[in-house]
């Protein structure tokens, strides 16, 4: 595995770690406010809060993606050759 791969491999995991502690911290706030406001009214809370937090992690993954991409394909066309 090159230098680039295993990178963005350990990113992932931290990524990944990242995104387990928030949504524990949602179904936490879940089940302490649920009880107040009612647990169909917080389920429809977290779950939006979730949605957003996915698509922002999704935009970091994709953009890492990207850029070990863009890095890959420079490679092959250095200015010179």
């Amino acid at each position: 595995m090159g230098m680039l791969a295993r990178a963005l491999s350990d990113h992932l995991k931290e990524v990944a770690w990242a995104l387990f502690l928030i949504f524990f911290i949602l179904g936490c706030v879940f089940l302490i406010f649920g009880r107040q406001l009612g647990y169909e009214t917080m389920i429809w809370i977290c779950l939006g809060f979730a949605l957003i937090v996915i698509g922002l992690f999704m935009m970091i993954i994709l953009g890492e993606l990207l850029w070990l991409g863009i890095l890959k394909v420079s490679k092959y066309f250095k200015p010179g050759d």
